[in-house]
């Protein structure tokens, strides 16, 4: 075991996972943020990106599974976009707070002070580590045990939710289907403090602003953006 894991950053974690790690330096290992190896003379690689790695192809194939066998009657499409909603980095940042998962991350100063602690990015890319750790602790069942009991029963919720209409997708193949340039993207405004900043994204169609939305993230600001300017061709339709 390394000398630094001997730690167990993640007692109490444990309890809320309802699994005993036989080697607990796996999962402090998924709770190492990169921020904090910075400036610490351990090698890059202790950070849980490798474990996140893994986890990530882990997820996507539990998930597959459990699609394929609840829903028989769905077809391929219909159930791939249900998949892009429950393995994105919102469902898993929801589901990671079930577990009060920003309370036991390893991350650096700065970046707790920018509130890393609750940034989805990082909640989402450690609850993909801890999967693999347990992967790697215990194999695969006992991964699928804790997205049956964390994660697969918010699928509902997931799917109802904006993440499972991908309004940027829908644009494309709008746009596509008329034979018109491709959708741009153009990010209008930043506001708010660095560590909470809000974007607003305009949407452009053959170099015509069809939509404007708003987001923490680009990609939900896109998201946003993209959903007004279908609404506003449905209603050029009519």
């Amino acid at each position: 075991m390394r000398l630094w894991f001997r730690h167990k950053s993640g007692d109490g974690l444990e309890a809320k996972l309802g699994y005993r790690f036989k080697d607990p330096a796996l999962l402090a290992h998924a709770l190492v943020h990169r921020s904090w190896i910075a400036g610490k003379d351990i090698p890059y690689t202790e950070n849980n990106e490798r474990l996140e790695f893994l986890g990530d192809s882990i997820l996507n194939m539990l998930v597959t599974e459990y699609l394929y066998e609840k829903f028989p009657d769905a077809p391929e499409g219909q159930m791939s976009k249900c998949k892009s909603a429950v393995v994105s980095g919102h469902a898993l940042a929801q589901t990671s707070v079930l577990w009060d998962l920003g309370n036991y991350l390893r991350i650096g100063k700065g970046e707790a002070r920018m509130g890393g602690r609750n940034k989805e990015n990082i909640l989402a890319d450690a609850f993909e580590a801890i999967l693999g750790a347990v992967y790697l602790d215990g194999g695969l069942d006992r991964v699928r045990d804790i997205l049956v009991r964390f994660h697969f029963p918010r699928i509902e919720s997931i799917v109802e939710g904006g993440d499972f209409v991908n309004h940027k997708s829908a644009l494309l193949e709008v746009m596509q289907s008329k034979s018109k340039p491709l959708p741009e993207y153009k990010v209008v405004r930043e506001s708010g403090p660095e560590h909470h900043k809000i974007f607003d994204v305009e949407v452009l169609l053959d170099g015509v602003v069809y939509g404007c939305g708003s987001g923490i993230s680009k990609k939900k600001a896109e998201q946003e953006a993209a959903g007004a300017a279908l609404a506003l061709l449905e209603k050029e339709k009519k």
